[in-house]
C-alpha cells in the first residue's frame, strides 16, 4: 500500500527517482543527500517539473540524461541548495579583511602600483559575497583597488550570470548594505515598478570592474594560475561528505600564497586538517608555514 502522502502527491515520487537524483548530485558535485532530505528534494524541484512541463520523476530523471542534462543540472543544484545569501553576510569577515588584511596591502600598492591582491569567492552564488568583498576592497585602497582581482565561481551558469548583472532588491540592500557603501558603490534603479519591476538597487561600475565570474565545479579541474591572498569558501563544505571536505580544504592550501588567508561557513569547521591551517578567529584560518 502506498503512503498516504504518496496518494495525494502532483507527481509520482520513487524511491529510485530519489536515489537516481541524489546518485547523480553526488557524483557530479560531490553533495551528500540522504533519506532525510527525500521530502525536501520533491518540495524543491517540483517546480522544474511544472517549468518543464514534465509528468512524473522517472521522465525528469531521463530528462537529466539527455542533451540538456548538463544545462538542467545547474538548475537541479540551485533548488536543492537553495541558501540564505546576502551582502555582508557574516560580517566579522569582512570586518578582519577591511582591519587586518587590507591595511598592509594598501601600504604595499602606496610603495609599488603593480602590487596584486587576489581573492577567491568559491561558491559564490547570486554574486552578493563577492560585491560585498569588492566594496570593502575599493573603501580601504581607494582607486588603487584596480589592480586587485575578485574571481567569483560557481556551478550554475544560470546563477552567475544573476550576479554579473548585479541587480538586487533595494530594500534588502539597504538592510545589508553598510549606508557608506550603498551611496558610494550602488545606484538605483527606477522608483517604481513601472519602470524597473520595483525598487531596485545595481551594483556600481567601479565594483564590478574588480571581479571575474566564471563557471567552475570544484570536484573538477581548477585552471587558475597563481595563488591567492584570501579564499572566501562559506557554506558550500556542508553538502559535502567528510571525505570531500578534507580533499577540497587540503586542495585550497595549494591555492593559497603562504600564510594566506581562508574563510569558511558558520557551521563549517576544519579541525581535520589543523596541520596545514591555523585558526585565526571564528571560522578564519591562515595556512600554516
Amino acid at each position: 500500500m502506498p503512503e498516504a502522502a504518496d496518494r495525494v502527491r502532483e507527481f509520482e515520487w520513487r524511491d529510485q527517482d530519489f536515489r537516481f537524483l541524489s546518485g547523480l548530485l553526488h557524483e557530479k558535485t560531490g553533495i551528500v543527500l540522504n533519506e532525510k532530505k527525500k521530502e525536501m528534494m520533491y518540495g524543491r524541484l517540483v517546480r522544474r517539473l511544472r517549468t518543464l512541463k514534465i509528468d512524473s520523476f522517472s521522465g525528469y530523471c531521463d530528462y537529466l540524461t539527455g542533451p540538456s542534462g548538463d544545462r538542467e543540472l545547474g538548475f537541479t543544484l540551485n533548488a536543492i541548495t537553495t541558501n540564505t545569501t546576502n551582502f555582508f553576510r557574516e560580517n566579522h569577515h569582512f570586518d578582519y579583511l577591511r582591519d587586518k588584511l587590507l591595511p598592509p596591502v594598501s601600504k604595499k600598492v602606496n610603495l609599488d602600483s603593480s602590487h596584486h591582491f587576489r581573492v577567491w569567492s568559491a561558491g559564490c552564488s547570486s554574486g552578493q559575497e563577492p560585491y560585498s568583498i569588492a566594496m570593502v576592497m575599493r573603501s580601504v585602497l581607494g582607486p588603487s583597488a584596480r589592480n586587485c582581482k575578485i574571481l567569483a565561481t560557481d556551478l550554475d551558469s544560470n546563477i552567475l550570470a544573476t550576479a554579473q548583472f548585479g541587480q538586487y532588491d533595494g530594500e534588502k540592500c539597504r538592510k545589508t548594505i553598510p549606508r557608506t557603501y550603498l551611496a558610494s558603490f550602488t545606484k538605483r534603479v527606477g522608483d517604481s515598478a513601472k519602470d524597473s519591476g520595483g525598487d531596485l538597487v545595481k551594483m556600481g561600475d567601479e565594483i564590478k570592474k574588480l571581479i571575474t565570474y566564471k563557471q567552475l565545479n570544484l570536484l573538477h579541474d581548477w585552471p587558475m594560475k597563481g595563488k591567492f591572498d584570501v579564499i572566501f569558501c562559506r557554506n558550500v563544505m556542508i553538502y559535502f561528505d567528510k571525505e570531500t571536505q578534507d580533499k577540497l580544504v587540503r586542495r585550497y592550501a595549494t591555492y593559497l600564497k603562504p600564510e594566506g588567508i581562508l574563510f569558511i561557513g558558520h557551521s563549517e569547521s576544519l579541525l581535520s586538517v589543523s596541520d596545514v591551517y591555523k585558526c585565526e578567529g571564528k571560522t578564519i584560518y591562515r595556512l600554516l608555514p
